[in-house]
């Protein structure tokens, strides 16, 4: 009888003991978990558990902390003087990867603190392989969040700087501190160059020009686009190339508005301690033309825009007509060699085709190649957001860091952030300097500062007005701005009822 009860009592103390293994075994998976969320948290059930309350002290304090700094200045104040400073970041990095460390730490010590004796083989291999995913869970996303951190220093340290060797000084409408960083600043002007520097090529030229003059309250935004084959084009008195043309670039054909810049290059030992005499110049002939002073300049290569419109998935544009991609004209007009053809319609177009479409002009010409790159620029504007620059902020930081040169300065992003949100939200209006209201081989600038003038104040346009050829458009008077001498020209300012629509101020999806 007792010989048969052995086997009983056995397998209820087998059975006991798988009980308690798989107790055992929820234990240590539960409080693991527990410590993956709360860092410390599942070492309150351990030997311990002193250094776990310590943990979780620091954790509660540092989020009563941030939860407060959240309620009383807001998400964006908060954060943004963290993203916008290289310094800030590498901190937050720093401090993101020691507290990473601590964590896992936490996670691992959970695990040892909880295994029992009891536990058998399988059980133990399981608890490992949840401990490491536990671990894994959190590594992955700090380490992202360390690794676009550093990036968006490079970014910072590369491209936004203090200096203002693109500038051509201080300007009264930039941003300041308080709620409002644009409040009492009527109009931001900035210069928008493209050019066709690539490793492939020798030398620049800027093959688009835009001015987008701002303001800021609305968000409203003035395109005004200039041709690449004005000629004539006035040098700041300043500049030295204005010794060697004082009467403007005056050489016919091959003295373009697109040439400046390699012509300045040319005589770079003219431009003492101007790392850069091409842009300097550049910007300083643009506001002779338009008679604003640029705030700010951005200059975007022919591989950062590839890269840029890459890295959104593509950019939405209506195309109006058959492009070609490549291709050359022959001595008898005959287009040959094209490798593909661009077919109208709304179309996403991916970066290299989103570079061709601004570029082609073989079957267009340079004005219809002008209102494609204002319809890109407003295009990329309007379909840009937060969520995608995250999801591929590498790809953008690639395609701007080596492709892109400003003069914004870092303590002027923050209030750019904002500028920016106002623009998407405001109207976009474009205004193109064509052969239909200009004579690009024969200019009258003093027309053409007037027609920017009444596209800024429309009040201006009464013939009471008298403007004047050097005052600065809804701001102050460029510095050391001067009225040029033309010849003769019957050119006049642009009305809706004389030019074509895309040839006057209308709004740019309406050009588009």
């Amino acid at each position: 009888m007792s010989q048969s009860m052995e086997p009983v009592a056995a397998r209820g103390l087998l059975a006991r003991r798988r009980a308690a293994s798989r107790r055992a075994a929820r234990r240590s998976a539960v409080l693991t978990l527990l410590s993956t969320l709360v860092p410390g948290a599942g070492l309150l059930r351990t030997r311990y558990h002193r250094f776990g309350l310590v943990l979780l002290a620091v954790v509660l304090l540092a989020t009563l902390v941030t939860a407060g700094l959240l309620l009383l200045r807001g998400p964006s104040a908060l954060l943004l003087p963290v993203v916008l400073d290289p310094n800030a970041l590498l901190v937050a990095a720093l401090a993101a990867v020691a507290g990473g460390m601590l964590w896992t730490f936490a996670i691992i010590l959970t695990h040892r603190g909880t295994l029992d004796p009891i536990l058998d083989r399988g059980q133990r291999i399981g608890l490992r392989v949840l401990t490491a995913v536990a671990c894994l869970a959190l590594v992955v996303p700090l380490g992202t969040a360390v690794r676009y951190a550093l990036i968006q220093r490079g970014v910072l340290s590369s491209l936004f700087t203090e200096r203002r060797t693109a500038t051509a000084g201080d300007s009264p409408d930039r941003p300041h501190a308080g709620p409002d960083p644009w409040e009492g600043v009527e109009r931001v002007n900035v210069l928008l160059l493209g050019t066709d520097a690539d490793a492939d090529h020798v030398g620049v030229r800027t093959d688009s020009m835009i001015v987008a003059s701002i303001e800021p309250r609305t968000g409203e935004v003035l395109l005004f686009g200039l041709p690449r084959n004005l000629q004539n084009v006035p040098f700041p008195p300043a500049n030295p190339l204005a010794k060697l043309w004082p009467r403007g670039y005056t050489c016919g054909s091959d003295c373009l508005l697109n040439g400046v810049w390699t012509e300045a290059t040319n005589h770079k030992e003219l431009f003492k301690n101007d790392r850069n005499p091409g842009l300097t110049t550049t910007r300083g002939v643009i506001e002779e033309i338009t008679g604003l002073q640029m705030d700010y300049t951005v200059v975007v290569g022919i591989d950062g825009f590839r890269m840029l419109v890459d890295a959104m998935g593509g950019v939405v544009v209506h195309v109006a007509e058959d492009l070609p991609i490549g291709g050359h004209l022959g001595a008898d007009g005959r287009l040959t060699g094209v490798v593909e053809w661009i077919r109208p319609g709304i179309q996403r177009l991916d970066g290299f085709h989103a570079l061709w479409f601004a570029r082609s002009r073989y079957t267009t010409d340079d004005y219809s190649r002008m209102r494609r790159q204002r319809c890109v620029i407003g295009s990329v504007l309007d379909q840009l957001d937060p969520g995608m620059i995250v999801t591929a902020y590498p790809q953008f930081a690639a395609a701007a860091s080596d492709n892109v040169d400003t003069d914004i300065p870092v303590a002027d992003l923050s209030a750019w952030v904002e500028l920016v949100r106002r623009i998407q939200g405001g109207r976009i209006r474009s205004l193109p300097f064509t052969d239909r209201n200009i004579s690009p081989g024969n200019p009258d600038f003093a027309a053409i500062r007037r027609m920017i003038r009444v596209a800024v104040h429309p009040e201006l346009a009464a013939p009471t007005a008298t403007p004047s050829a050097t005052t600065r458009p809804g701001s102050t008077t460029k510095p050391g701005a001067t009225t040029h001498t033309t010849r003769p020209t019957t050119t006049s300012a642009p009305t809706t009822s004389t030019l074509n629509t895309s040839d006057s101020l209308v709004d740019l999806a309406d050009a588009c």
